[in-house]
């Protein structure tokens, strides 16, 4: 197999060697790891699809990646074989003004597409916080979202064609500069969050705006979470539409503050938020920033601090954004989840998962977008103690009852993959199960594209 691989992709983007294939063995998700055969770095469409072509004859398993910041388990090779790494295809093909587009290939980072398309005055709003390592192909594969959802919607919102490699190497152009398309089915959409189980994205068309000519953050702490989430409330009951709320609770803020060794403003507050205004005009933006404070203070606010120009607004953010770093080194990890429900239910959930987790000695850290009901819910353990897995399950179906009662998703943005498999019955009823299955059987019927995701695997 490797003779071959490397006669497609030449010998320098073969990577055979133990100590280097054990960087592809594991994403960000806690606890999973799978060692692939062989990694493979394509640098165009074609030799992605010669690649699968060869995988498809001989029934060999591919997990496709990108940035490797999943947190699902989606780029775990679970059954080995291939590793296809789109690292080295970063092109930006076209920049069109004129349709408001960009044509890039799938391994270019996001932030690296943010920093290039502001030199023309434009901007992709999804926003991961991962951005400085997730890739635009990891973005589509997740439907990825970020604080900035909120008012801009989630990657597919912006993607209007793509080319694509489906698992036995046909290359298919979808769509195109388009805003309208409706000529049968959405296969683009159908493949947009499929988490790398129907087709290997290699190339994207994505429309983009005006980069907004002015920005302001805002760090607003509460004395609870009830108050932040009800100053939320009605923040996005006015005319306003603030391009994000950020939550962090007092514990995780806490926990940042000992790990960056300064001092973060109200370290007493058990909520804080992160609101985030931008506009066209400095006057309207500090107007609505100032009916926002208004509101904020109507609920308890301990103060609005305000952020305008870009190391303020670097320094507001640099908790949120230092979230993953911080409970990866000071705590030991145990799961990552990704939960949503309706905004108003937030406070329930936050204390439900509290009282849930403290049964099995474990401390809850949450934080996300509460401006869209997302709430990110990582449990921890000490660093010297363990849990069994047997444990860790248990709590983890306790988590998602809690949500799904409260008419919430087990997922919002980081995929099933395949940490979520065990639990996706609890979420999705039988038909709706059997017709997925049935796609990916249509798109994949060896199975052999990123097996063991989503759904438990044959292969």
């Amino acid at each position: 197999m490797t003779e071959h691989l490397v006669r497609i992709a030449g010998s320098e983007n073969v990577v055979t060697d133990p100590d280097q294939l054990d960087n592809y063995s594991h994403d960000e998700t806690p606890l999973y790891k799978c060692m692939p055969e062989v990694v493979v770095k394509p640098i165009q469409t074609e030799q992605v699809s010669k690649i699968m072509k060869l995988a498809f004859e001989h029934n060999i398993p591919v997990t496709p990646r990108g940035g490797g910041t999943c947190l699902s388990a989606g780029a775990v090779p679970i059954h080995g074989g291939i590793v296809l790494s789109l690292e080295k295809m970063t092109k930006i093909k076209e920049i069109d003004k004129d349709n408001m587009m960009v044509v890039v290939e799938s391994g270019i980072v996001t932030e690296h597409l943010g920093k290039e398309l502001s030199k023309h005055d434009l901007f992709f709003p999804p926003d991961p916080v991962s951005l400085d390592s997730c890739t635009i192909g990891g973005n589509i594969a997740e439907c990825a979202g970020g604080p900035r959802a909120m008012k801009y919607g989630v990657t597919r919102n912006y993607i209007t064609g793509i080319v694509a490699v489906f698992p036995d190497g046909t290359i298919s152009t979808m769509g195109g500069k388009l805003l309208k398309n409706v000529t049968g089915y959405d296969l683009i959409n159908l493949i947009i969050g499929s988490e790398g189980t129907l087709a290997i994205i290699t190339e994207a068309i994505i429309k983009v705006l005006p980069l907004p000519k002015v920005v302001v953050d805002l760090l607003i702490p509460f004395v609870c979470v009830e108050d932040a989430s009800n100053f939320a409330t009605e923040v996005l009951q006015t005319e306003i539409a603030p391009a994000a709320i950020e939550f962090m609770d007092g514990d995780v803020v806490r926990m940042v503050g000992k790990y960056l060794g300064r001092q973060i403003p109200y370290l007493e507050a058990n909520a804080h938020t992160i609101v985030e205004i931008d506009g066209e005009e400095k006057e309207r933006v500090r107007k609505a920033y100032e009916r926002i404070g208004d509101i904020a203070l109507k609920h308890g606010a301990l103060d609005v601090l305000v952020g305008e120009g870009v190391r303020d607004r670097e320094r507001l953010w640099e908790p949120r954004k230092k979230i993953g770093d911080t409970l990866k080194e000071l705590t030991k990890n145990v799961t990552r989840e990704d939960l949503v429900v309706p905004k108003k239910q937030i406070p329930s959930l936050i204390a439900k998962l509290k009282n849930c987790v403290k049964k099995f000695e474990a401390n809850i850290y949450t934080f996300g977008h509460i401006g869209d009901g997302n709430i990110h819910a990582d449990v921890s353990i000490a660093k010297t103690s363990e849990i069994s897995a047997s444990e860790i399950d248990k709590m983890r179906r306790e988590i998602y009852q809690i949500t799904i009662s409260l008419g919430g998703a087990i997922t919002a943005e980081h995929g099933i993959g395949l940490s979520k498999i065990p639990y996706l019955s609890m979420a999705l009823d039988e038909k709706q199960i059997e017709i997925m299955k049935k796609i990916k059987s249509v798109f994949d019927p060896k199975n052999i594209l990123n097996p063991g995701k989503i759904f438990p695997s044959q292969a």
